[in-house]
């Protein structure tokens, strides 16, 4: 590798990451915009979920315009977008339909370089500073998402408005990753004519997709869980903003854990959310379960996500790793996206409105999933030794 790297480089590569699920940051805001501008409930959490709509057909197309733009120009392109598209309600707080609309642009700036993020550590790094990285990026993520919800919880003091000025935060962001980030090299013609996606391929991404939407679906379902147990007016903010902390920890010591137990880290990924699982269903009978269940759902998915984007060129079989590398963050936007109304068919098919009833089923599907997992890489490991 013939890129120019210095010791801020690693810095200003895991920087754009911070800024990345910052979507739901001033969710905070939402109940006064609605009485503000008389709003009707839809409306509202509108606000709150349209930028996913964006970043799914920006990441779409990150790699179309990544070769009309190139990878670091599109970075940069995508963090304008997010400071622009992040403050424009604090300049037009009054109309509805703007607000919306910087929304919309906030969602396409974040969908720019979602992917990108990725892209770059496996392009510039190697070995095990690669893998720290890829832990770190995840971790990265929670910490912005909490920095920045933190944040804008404290301007909401000042006037709700206010609280979408931490959205300017992509500005250093920005000026950081322009002067120590080198720009990607292009991929080759034949890599990219070549799209025939083989099995691993397929079964990765729908991977990553479940395993993001069963913790979406757990911090969903956890407020109401708690009000079940706790009654109307307990406030569940605390644990909630509890819960990426032992996902932060988990990504932290990604690469020392893959060190020593390599494939098998998926394996314990499964396993502890088939057990927060189980926690959540069994946390009718005991609050202390239902949040040891909260708090362990955020591990599983900083291993498997890291893992996955570290051995991206072993598993990219008929298809480029930057496009897989999309695909992946694609099945998680899905997965996001479909986990409530994945909850309500499960209750439905189920004939049952009990609000526990669907982590049993994620249960017994996870613990299928561990068995897949173990059968599929040994057999993988037997064909490659033979």
């Amino acid at each position: 590798m013939d890129y120019k790297i210095n010791k801020v480089t690693p810095y200003a590569v895991l920087s754009i990451s911070l800024i990345l699920t910052s979507g739901m940051a001033i969710n905070g805001t939402l109940p006064l915009i609605k009485e503000q501008l008389s709003l009707t409930q839809t409306q509202s959490e509108l606000l709150g979920t349209i930028p996913s709509l964006t970043v799914f057909l920006f990441v779409l197309f990150s790699n179309v315009l990544i070769d009309k733009l190139g990878m670091k120009r599109l970075v940069l392109l995508g963090l304008g977008l997010v400071a622009i598209g992040g403050t424009l309600p604090v300049i037009i707080p009054g109309n509805y339909t703007l607000i919306l609309l910087s929304r919309l642009i906030l969602g396409a700036g974040l969908g720019c370089y979602n992917s990108s993020s990725v892209n770059y550590i496996n392009e510039l790094f190697t070995g095990k500073e690669r893998m720290t990285l890829l832990g770190l990026r995840n971790s990265m993520e929670s910490i912005g998402q909490m920095a920045l919800t933190f944040l804008s919880g404290f301007l909401l003091f000042f006037g709700w408005r206010y609280s979408y000025l931490i959205y300017l935060f992509a500005i250093p962001i920005a000026i950081i990753f322009y002067l120590y980030v080198p720009e990607a090299k292009k991929e080759e013609k034949q890599e990219k004519e070549a799209f025939k996606p083989q099995l691993i391929s397929i079964l990765s991404v729908l991977f990553a997709s479940v395993m993001v939407m069963n913790s979406i679906a757990i911090a969903v379902r956890f407020p109401g869980l708690a009000v079940d147990l706790k009654g109307p007016s307990y406030n569940t903010s605390f644990f909630l903003a509890l819960m990426p902390v032992l996902g932060i920890v988990s990504g932290f010591l990604f690469q020392q854990i893959t060190s020593k137990i390599k494939h098998r880290i998926l394996y314990l990924a499964v396993f502890i959310n088939a057990i927060a699982n189980l926690l959540m269903a069994l946390g009718q009978y005991s609050f202390s379960l239902l949040v040891i269940g909260l708090l362990i759902s955020s591990i599983p998915v900083a291993w498997v996500l890291p893992y996955l984007f570290n051995h991206i060129e072993v598993i990219a079989k008929g298809i480029s790793t930057r496009v897989l590398t999309s695909f992946i963050f694609l099945g998680c936007n899905i997965g996001v996206l479909v986990a409530p109304l994945l909850m309500s068919l499960i209750a439905f098919i189920g004939g049952t409105d009990d609000l526990y009833f669907p982590f049993y089923v994620f249960t017994a599907l996870f613990i299928l999933i561990l068995i897949g997992l173990m059968i599929g890489l040994k057999n993988m490991e037997k064909n490659t030794t033979d």
